[in-house]
């Protein structure tokens, strides 16, 4: 079901915002006033959110929320993800009639929710759309027609794309992309420029190795890198789980990305982990600082 997101409403709360980029599977900062003094534009407490192109609620507006904004830009256009507390003296450092100074804590959320992009709105593509809105992942369906995108189930995101191809350059890192349009030559330019990009955790093909032969021969000539060639996955599904109904290939392919989303998760709670603790410990030093200018 293609909806208008509540993110393109004016005056929406950071609360509010947050549940709608968790849902998008969108990266965002929660920026948060953690302690003032003297006179400042909004007490501790205040919050505001933002992502790369849009920010919601406010701490108090002037030079202080332009540098917030700045601050918090630059890392989720870097992808960071750890937190950061800085200090702004708003007369001193930001030129601010406010005499006061407060300490900004800035919480990134670079979605761990893994994002699955599948290419076709057909009767495959529904049937894989409406197992993945059960599962933990965030799932968009792109298409150029309107009439397929209408029916989707709840909790898919639709997306009407004229040119399917070129919304590829737009996608999240590490997505997983599913290619299975009505068109043969549309899934040989979302492949193409899929592979082009070298930033996707999963591209996969429909089709028989037939096509997979026939589509190798033309990236060879067209790839920056022939051997990108070897990150294309097809056929796609799990071999053990067979059938040709729309239902049974999307179970196949949903196992197969049920697997390979589990296995990347393996290995990123063990880098989490170690993150985790060193980001404790700068909490930990940043909040007694602050207790000390108190």
């Amino acid at each position: 079901m293609h909806t208008e997101s509540l993110l393109n409403q004016a005056n929406l709360s950071w609360l509010k915002a947050c549940q709608e980029l968790e849902q998008l599977g969108q990266p965002y900062c929660l920026a948060t006033v953690l302690a003032h003094s003297g006179s400042v534009p909004r007490s501790s407490g205040a919050k505001m959110v933002i992502t790369t192109n849009a920010q919601y609620d406010t701490l108090g507006g002037g030079h202080l929320e332009y540098q917030v904004i700045a601050l918090a830009r630059d890392k989720l256009t870097a992808q960071q993800s750890d937190m950061q507390i800085e200090r702004f003296a708003l007369a001193a450092d930001l030129g601010q009639c406010c005499g006061g100074a407060v300490q900004v804590l800035f919480e990134f959320f670079q979605m761990d929710t893994p994002s699955v992009i599948i290419y076709g709105a057909g009767h495959v593509g529904q049937s894989l759309a409406t197992i993945l809105s059960k599962l933990p992942c965030h799932t968009t369906v792109i298409d150029n027609r309107q009439t397929w995108l209408e029916q989707l189930p709840l909790g898919v995101q639709g997306t009407l794309a004229a040119n399917p191809e070129q919304t590829v350059r737009s996608l999240r890192d590490n997505s997983y992309l599913v290619v299975m349009t009505q068109d043969h030559q549309l899934d040989y330019d979302i492949v193409a420029n899929a592979l082009n990009e070298r930033r996707f955790m999963f591209v996969g093909l429909i089709g028989s190795q037939g096509k997979k032969q026939r589509f190798e021969y033309r990236l060879k000539e067209q790839l920056s890198n022939p051997e990108l060639i070897e990150a294309l996955t097809c056929p796609i599904g799990l071999a053990d789980i067979t059938g040709k109904l729309p239902m049974q290939v999307a179970v196949s392919v949903a196992g197969q990305l049920i697997a390979l989303m589990n296995k990347q998760q393996t290995q990123q709670n063990k880098q989490d982990n170690v993150v985790l603790w060193q980001q404790a410990n700068s909490a930990r030093k940043a909040f007694s600082e602050i207790m000390d200018e108190g």
